[in-house]
């Protein structure tokens, strides 16, 4: 399972609410980021992208060359223009769950909260670089799909006990119901080996074996 907490940033660069906006720009150049949580006394406070800094120092296209906006822009505090309705996850979340919600609510980044307190956060990047490792975990894996009917809970357990004995890493296993027969195909993506003899051993056991992919 895909957990938050092993791709999250732990080591977050955070910004006071009462920095200024071009100093907090500045920052997101310096460290090539483009999301800062606010924080004050260790406690999460918002959240500021390099999009609501750009908007906040652009003039206005009715603003004439003499007028100062863009100064005063960049005078502005982060706490007038950061997000304060925030949508966090915790540590132990998945990565599907934080994904879905980043999908949702269209933001690149959340924060990950634990006790209230700003642990670390999980950006599109780091969303990126899970796919990237799925794919490639795919790419070098096996797979070995089982029909299994009565006594599931037992038939599974007796399958795992056999790929522990052939010392064979099970990567991860899904499941879908065959609504025709009343089956279960539990598909199981195991790290590569050599799949007949484990298949022979599959069968020899009593298991019927659906698909099997090396």
């Amino acid at each position: 399972m895909f957990l938050v907490e092993k791709w999250m940033t732990r080591d977050v660069i955070t910004v006071r609410p009462q920095e200024k906006i071009i100093d907090a720009f500045e920052l997101m150049q310096t460290r090539g980021i483009r999301h800062l949580p606010v924080v004050e006394a260790k406690e999460l406070k918002g959240l500021v992208t390099d999009r609501d800094i750009r908007l906040a120092l652009i003039p206005s296209p009715l603003s004439t060359p003499d007028d100062r906006v863009f100064h005063l822009g960049a005078l502005t505090r982060v706490h007038e223009i950061m997000t304060t309705d925030l949508i966090t996850v915790a540590p132990n979340a998945t990565i599907e769950e934080a994904a879905k919600l980043m999908a949702q609510y269209k933001i690149g980044a959340v924060p990950v909260v634990a006790q209230g307190r700003l642990v670390g956060i999980l950006t599109e990047t780091d969303i990126l670089h899970v796919f990237i490792e799925m794919i490639e975990t795919i790419q070098s894996s096996s797979r070995i799909d089982l029909e299994l009917r009565e006594n599931s809970r037992e038939m599974l357990d007796a399958v795992y006990k056999l790929l522990q004995e052939n010392h064979v890493q099970v990567i991860s296993v899904s499941m879908s119901p065959e609504e025709k027969t009343g089956a279960t195909i539990y598909s199981f993506r195991i790290a590569r080996t050599a799949i007949e003899p484990l298949v022979k051993k599959l069968e020899k056991a009593g298991h019927r074996v659906v698909q099997a992919l090396e």
